[in-house]
């Protein structure tokens, strides 16, 4: 009966040891509970979209889609020849669809080459609306918009 006593203590001292073990890595590690966020947010928001129109296929993406600073990049190509399209005059819209707070825009800089993008800061987590606005040389609007949740 000893026997059996001191096995049980020995077992409740390691399964305590263990214990602490996985605490102390989940404090080291920011928390099980945030690794999940922290992969999301590394990741970013990215997707293909058609204007309304069908003319163009934008490549639309957001890094890292946080509340905060981002980087927010479009790609254009044409539809029909897959080509990219420089040249154009590229304006993003944000829109708080959890709360009314308005919209604001962002006039997106050109490399040239068929690709867009500005620095801008999304002052919320939650869900977005982005209108992404195309004008061509004959000040024909292209448009598309795509809904996005951000992280704190």
């Amino acid at each position: 009966m000893t026997v059996f006593l001191r096995l049980a203590q020995i077992g409740g001292m390691l399964l305590l040891l263990l214990s602490t073990v996985v605490l102390l890595a989940a404090c080291d590690s920011g928390g099980s509970a945030q690794t999940p966020t922290a992969t999301v947010a590394k990741a970013g928001f990215h997707a293909t979209l058609k204007t309304t129109d069908g003319q163009f296929v934008v490549q639309f993406s957001v890094t890292p889609n946080r509340l905060g600073l981002n980087a927010f990049t479009v790609a254009v190509q044409d539809a029909s020849s897959n080509k990219p399209v420089p040249g154009l005059q590229v304006q993003l819209t944000t829109t708080m669809l959890d709360m009314d707070m308005g919209t604001d825009e962002m006039n997106l800089t050109a490399n040239g080459q068929g690709q867009y993008s500005a620095q801008g800061t999304l002052s919320m987590s939650g869900h977005w609306e982005i209108g992404i606005l195309l004008r061509t040389q004959g000040t024909i609007v292209h448009k598309v918009s795509v809904e996005l949740a951000t992280a704190a």
